[in-house]
């Protein structure tokens, strides 16, 4: 038997980036250099290795390749990731309001260029591999980045990939075939982590919900047919695969049983490193661990036959710690081999919502609101309508169903307008740009890819105002918005008082109204831009206050929305309570659905 051992990748001791930060100061250009923040094990911290992963990715070619007779699409060599890394470059603009005067836009830009060898590139290539952002073109069951070979993003790449260039606002117009060609995985769960030292947290909330997300709301068995990667995909994320297990531990009395809902161990840290944000097989089993910690899965079979072979992760929790004085465990072990296996428990299948026992639902009831009440959590009953609906309004199963349900009443137009101006906003404060350094060596062709990506962003920006406008806001619009009158007439004296270009043509006519206000968005500056987007979002307000009043209490009352949270459980709710802890963004564990806004 073996305790739990860390990642054989070596500390990135040599590796570090420089911060480049060009703002408008009297003393002209600041320049500072930092070392990349390491764990004890020598792991960037699991933030910093999503963002370098995204930036770099960007920053590559994603081509086919043919080897050994065979075409692999959207990959790329060993060769490519290394020049790539040895000198990335990425450049992010923040728009902020002058506390000065709030009417202007400051705009700070800030270069970052991460230098690094070869070697710890490499090292840097591992760690996208322990958490399951590449894997080897030619042999996906290959765990080691390998010199001279292919490799390719993994569904989980992908939607740390999507979620990255839709938080910066990062121009990756060449990477779309890619994303719709391949498969991406659609959720996410986010642990979460320390600050300091970027180790997971294990509160029981997070605890019981990760277990929910981990096992599925309906057992997962198995399936013997070969099915093709979508639908393979679309089956694992359901949750973990399950199988029946012949458990030979009391063959001296000749019996033999057929345990049920069972999982291979191995199996299992691989499902949590491809739909959580663990960085590797390490988290992965300290999260299983607390999972048998708890006693919501157990071992099947005699864990002495495995002594000589296995290694055993080990968990502690003090009796002071939530959980640990209901639960009654202070540690958790979860053993690590070939043909282990673990089974589901009673207690587990209810946690699940799988099975129903009276005994146990007064049990983690208990518990529940034992914990709840010394973590000063807020109980559950108190979560407010606005917390309710902006959770519909972010996840997407319920809020497809709630666009529906306006649909059904005429006012569908409400949640798109919400939908449309939320995007907008996300795109609107940061402009990024990322170029390998390996192609574009001198600082003015990248001082000028950095300012063409930002024009060109800032011209995407005022369409999807002009679509706003066109759409919801213009009279006799496709999706008239029936906002406040005051609004939308504030809103047209604005827009009506940007200057037109000089060499356009007057317009007449029953759509000069039109023509003459979308030019007008056209020709908006940065601050212009930012007060427009301070009118939307005024009607946008005015828009979920009439959802909140009007919409959400007939939608919650409805026999489909009832359905839906009974086959979810209601878990992401609970789990969310009045924090919003299931919202990218802030400290706790939450969910992640990846999207798209085009």
């Amino acid at each position: 038997m073996a305790s739990a051992q860390t990642t054989d990748a070596e500390p990135l001791k040599s590796a570090y980036f420089e911060v480049v930060a060009k703002s408008r100061l009297p003393e002209g250009e600041e320049l500072a250099e930092h070392v990349l923040k390491l764990t004890k094990v020598g792991r960037p911290f699991y933030k910093d290795t999503a963002d370098l992963f995204a930036t770099f990715i960007v920053a590559s070619e994603l081509k086919s390749h043919r080897l050994f007779f065979r075409t692999y699409p959207n990959s790329f060599s060993t060769d490519d990731a290394v020049r790539t890394l040895e000198r990335l470059k990425f450049s992010q603009s923040m728009r902020t309001t002058n506390p000065d005067d709030p009417s202007s836009v400051i705009t700070t830009t800030t270069n970052f260029v991460f230098s690094m060898t070869r070697h710890v590139a490499m090292e840097l290539c591992q760690h996208f591999m322990d958490a399951r952002y590449i894997r080897n073109a030619l042999d996906p069951s290959l765990s080691f980045f390998k010199d001279k070979s292919l490799h390719c993003l993994t569904p989980k790449g992908l939607h740390v990939l999507e979620s990255f260039i839709e938080k910066t606002g990062i121009d990756a117009d060449h990477l779309q075939p890619v994303l719709e060609s391949e498969i991406i995985c659609p959720n996410l769960f986010y642990v979460e982590r320390e600050s300091a030292e970027d180790n997971i947290i294990f509160p029981y909330s997070s605890i019981i919900a990760l277990f929910r997300w981990f096992v599925g709301k309906q057992p997962n068995y198995s399936s013997k047919d070969c099915l093709e990667p979508p639908l393979l995909q679309h089956k694992q994320s359901k949750g973990i695969g399950l199988q029946e297990v012949i458990d030979r531990s009391g063959l001296l009395s000749r019996k033999a049983v057929q345990r049920q809902y069972c999982f291979d161990a191995v199996d299992a840290l691989e499902w949590l490193c491809n739909f959580t944000s663990v960085s590797g097989r390490e988290e992965a089993a300290q999260v299983a661990a607390h999972f048998e910690r708890l006693g919501l899965i157990a071992f099947v079979g005699n864990p002495e036959k495995y002594n000589n072979q296995a290694i055993v992760f080990t968990v502690h929790g003090s009796p002071d710690d939530q959980g640990c004085d209901l639960i009654g465990r202070t540690q958790g072990e979860f053993w690590c081999a070939n043909k282990v296996y673990y089974q589901v428990t009673d207690k587990g299948r209810w946690v699940a919502g799988w099975d129903f026992n009276p005994a146990l639902k007064s049990l983690c009831e208990r518990e529940s609101e034992e914990i709840d009440e010394k973590a000063g959590r807020v109980p559950r009953e108190r979560v407010t309508p606005t917390h309710r609906l902006h959770y519909i309004l972010r996840e997407q199963s319920y809020r497809s169903l709630f666009r529906a349900f306006l649909h059904e009443n005429y006012c569908e137009e409400h949640i798109l307008y919400w939908l449309d101006v939320d995007a907008i906003n996300r795109k609107f404060n940061v402009t990024s740009s990322a170029i390998s350094g390996a192609t574009t060596n001198h600082s003015s062709a990248y001082d000028t890819q950095v300012r063409q990506d930002r024009k060109k962003h800032h011209q995407a920006l005022l369409k999807k105002a002009v679509h706003i406008y066109k759409s919801y806001l213009h009279p006799n619009s496709q999706f008239e918005l029936n906002t406040d009158y005051t609004l939308r007439n504030e809103l047209f004296r604005f827009i009506d008082t940007v200057s037109l270009s000089t060499n356009r043509e007057k317009v007449s006519g029953s759509g000069a109204d039109l023509e003459d206000r979308t030019a007008r968005i056209m020709n908006c500056n940065g601050e212009q831009l930012q007060n427009l987007m301070t009118q939307f979002n005024k009607i946008q307000g005015h828009t979920f206050r009439v959802m909140l009043m009007d919409s959400l209490p007939k939608f919650v009352q409805t026999e489909k929305f009832i359905a839906l949270q009974q086959q979810l459980g209601d878990m992401n709710i609970k789990i969310a309570g009045a924090d919003s802890a299931l919202l990218p963004g802030n400290s706790g564990a939450f969910i992640s659905h990846s999207y798209l806004v085009n």
